[in-house]
């Protein structure tokens, strides 16, 4: 039997043909990465302009470029997004408030990692694709649920293993065993 993706859980399309538009806005997390240029020649091989911003290492600075170019923007602009899957989130979720619907938003992943939201403390931290991690926070062992918030922009971890939280490798004791 096979496992479907929970439909939370976000699918990126690898390549996608540039759709159509008046104006293209190209938002990058590095611009030393080797699609920034990839992107950035493809979406304006129509003779579509196309704006580049990049992160340049200050999330604040970027967004408020981002919504000085959106402010400005006119129907038919569409906004590209390029990084890891964290990034991609905070920059889409700046773009909703900004006004972009999400079929005006393509988002391009370029990296595994991921943000983790722990539910037993709330803080966010960004691992690699595992099935359990440590918070760095609380110290659990959490299970990673494919289940991904958006307004968090992170996957949810929970305690994996309630008798042993913290991933202590001494025999934990069952249900059953505590009832009798």
């Amino acid at each position: 039997m096979t496992t479907a993706a929970m439909l939370s859980t976000p699918v990126y399309r690898p390549v996608l043909p540039p759709l159509p538009a008046q104006h293209r806005l190209l938002v990058v997390q590095h611009l030393a990465l080797p699609e920034t240029a990839y992107w950035q020649q493809q979406l304006g091989e129509e003779g579509v302009p196309v704006s580049l911003i990049s992160l340049n290492a200050d999330m604040e600075q970027l967004f408020g470029s981002l919504q000085q170019h959106l402010s400005q923007a006119r129907v038919g602009t569409r906004l590209y997004i390029c990084g890891d899957e964290s990034f991609l989130w905070k920059v889409h979720q700046q773009a909703r408030q900004c006004g972009l619907l999400n079929g005006e938003i393509e988002l391009i992943r370029t990296a595994d990692s991921r943000e983790l939201y722990c539910v037993h403390c709330s803080t966010l931290q960004t691992i690699e694709p595992a099935p359990l991690v440590h918070c760095r926070q609380c110290g659990l062992k959490l299970m990673v649920r494919e289940h991904f918030s958006q307004r968090l922009g992170a996957y949810m971890g929970v305690c994996n293993d309630p008798f042993a939280p913290y991933g202590e490798t001494a025999a934990s004791t069952s249900l059953e065993e505590q009832a009798s």
